[in-house]
Order: structure tokens, then C-alpha cells, then sequence
């Protein structure tokens, strides 16, 4: 995951200088100005006490929506919601977490091609409400569901076809101000997720050039 952001943060900043040498000439780009609405699904992994133990890890699935405004074709800014269900297993325990976060997003983009394909890095932070449940051979444990923080760093590209339509994958890490998605607390570390979705993007309401 260090080596792909490391990666896209160099394309990123070489075609980022590119597309504004060729702002002009970005007939597939979306319009400065435009407004987002983006719907998202995908994978999400669990990060906790269990996984440091188990190689068995549990994709499950999530997904989410955002709204976002394009304020030029680098960065973009908005708001987002997901949610979903995470999983994780050891020879004795099971855990599984409902959870629902929003917050704001800011993205950094850079067009290429004429503003068909963007790399692009997303970082989102906010609130988390989480439902966790431990189940210790025929013994289960909740607790009611609480809010915490949440943070995320995600990066990936999107495709743009007509200005108004678009394609995107992503790949990244969430972290949380809580050690307890499975009810267990051990050191210092604090649980979270990994995630890779696909979305289908809008742009709408914007300005012609």
C-alpha cells in the first residue's frame, strides 16, 4: 500500500503540471465548478486484536456514497457516507462490527489524457458509530453502538467518459480512535480497516468554459 501512494503521489505531481500547461485543451475533462455525486462498493478488511493472531483474513461488504464539488481540476471537496459489516476470526473468537461513518472528503487529481483519466488521492475524516460483537466459543458479548473518529487515505484513478460520467477504483487504509471493533483491548495500537472499491460517478451544475 506504501509503494502505490508513493507511486501515484509522483504521477500525481508530474501530470498535475501537465494539465495545467493543457488546461485548456481538456475536451473529456468535467467542468470547473462541476458538482459530484458518487456511489461506491466494494471490500473492507478488519484490522484488530484477532488479525494480529490469524492469517485468516474476511473480506466483507461495504459501500458508500459522497457529494463533492470540483472546484478545478485538481482538487475537489465534499462530504461522504459508508458503511457496512467487518469481520474478523480467531481459533476461539469471532468478531463482527456494524458500522456507519461521514464526514468530509478532499481530493487531489490531476488530468491526463485530456482530462479522461485522473490519478487521484482521497483523504476523508470524520465521525464512526460502531456495533461490535465478540463471540467466545458459545459465549457472545456486545456493547450498544458508540461514536468515535475516523480518518482515511485512499488512492486510485478515475476514468472520464463525456464530461458529465465516470469510472473509479480505489485502494486504502481507514483508521479509528477506538481499540475496540472486537472488545478487546491489547498496547497501544488502534483498529481499522483496509478497503478497495469501484464507484460510478455525476458531474452536474457546472459552469462551460
Amino acid at each position: 500500500m506504501k509503494h502505490i501512494v508513493a507511486l501515484l503521489i509522483g504521477l500525481f505531481l508530474f501530470s498535475a503540471a501537465e494539465g495545467f500547461a493543457q488546461s485548456r485543451r481538456l475536451m473529456y475533462a468535467p467542468r470547473d465548478g462541476s458538482w459530484r455525486i458518487g456511489l461506491e462498493g466494494g471490500v473492507g478488511v478488519l484490522g484488530d486484536d484477532n488479525t494480529r493472531d490469524s492469517k485468516d483474513y474476511h473480506f466483507r461488504p461495504l459501500g458508500g456514497v459522497e457529494l463533492s464539488k470540483l472546484v478545478n481540476q485538481n482538487i475537489a471537496i465534499g462530504i461522504y457516507g459508508t458503511g457496512g459489516m467487518l469481520r474478523s476470526t480467531t481459533l476461539r473468537r469471532e468478531a463482527n462490527t456494524d458500522f456507519l461513518a461521514a464526514g468530509f472528503l478532499t481530493e487531489f487529481r490531476a488530468p491526463l489524457l485530456r482530462g479522461a483519466l485522473y490519478p487521484l488521492l482521497q483523504i476523508r475524516g470524520g465521525v464512526l458509530s460502531i456495533a461490535p460483537e465478540l463471540r467466545m466459543d458459545d459465549v457472545v458479548y456486545s456493547i450498544p453502538q458508540r461514536l468515535h473518529l475516523s480518518w482515511s487515505l485512499a488512492a486510485g484513478f478515475e476514468v472520464v467518459s463525456g464530461r458529465n460520467f465516470g469510472v473509479r477504483a480505489l485502494l486504502g487504509v481507514a483508521y479509528t480512535s477506538t481499540d475496540r471493533w472486537d472488545l478487546l483491548v491489547q498496547g497501544d495500537d488502534r483498529d481499522g480497516y483496509s478497503f478497495a472499491q469501484l464507484g460510478v460517478t455525476w458531474y452536474f451544475g457546472s459552469r462551460r468554459r
